[in-house]
């Protein structure tokens, strides 16, 4: 067993290989074999332009609800989104910034803020299929407002959307 102090190093060594590489990804052209070659993108250097190319393609349409939008949108990932943790499987934290994006979009005109959001992962998204977002008011009180959401793949029928992750939240809007 290693001493505390060596762990802690050999994590924190681990820790700085990952940062360079995910660095070497966003500044270059992500092969390996030829890491000094400049990208034809421009460096993602603002969390704006992050933000920007996250949510590339997401174009929400908005739904009359007796509490305000229904909100959908219909995503399919770039190449550049196609964040996973695993292979074959998008990174949670990606989806859950989806569903935040998407379930502000139902407060609108009005802005609100995220007061909680709780997911539920139901199953694993694959990063090359098309993803569903939608969202939706259940109550409003005063400056409160509880939503719900969800992110639906293709099942195995012809058609079938399949939820897999489910979305509740409380949005705040601010003192006027």
């Amino acid at each position: 067993m290693l001493p505390p102090a060596r762990s802690a190093i050999q994590k924190t060594f681990r820790y700085q290989q990952q940062m360079q590489l995910y660095h070497t990804i966003l500044s270059h052209d992500g092969d390996r074999r030829h890491p000094n070659s400049i990208s034809a993108r421009p460096v993602i250097d603002t969390p704006k332009n992050l933000l920007r190319t996250l949510l590339d393609g997401y174009n929400p349409t908005f739904h009359r609800h007796p509490l305000g939008h229904r909100v959908e949108a219909l995503i399919k990932l770039n190449v550049h989104q196609q964040m996973c943790y695993y292979d074959g499987k998008l990174f949670g934290g990606y989806l859950t910034l989806l569903l935040d994006h998407i379930l502000a979009d139902c407060c609108q005109p009005i802005p609100a803020m995220t007061a909680y959001l709780n997911t539920t992962f139901l199953r694993s998204v694959s990063p090359g299929v098309p993803i569903r977002l939608s969202a939706w008011p259940e109550k409003i009180e005063g400056r409160k407002i509880y939503l719900t959401g969800s992110i639906q793949v293709p099942g195995t029928g012809n058609g079938e959307l399949i939820d897999a992750v489910k979305a509740s939240a409380l949005f705040i809007r601010p003192r006027c």
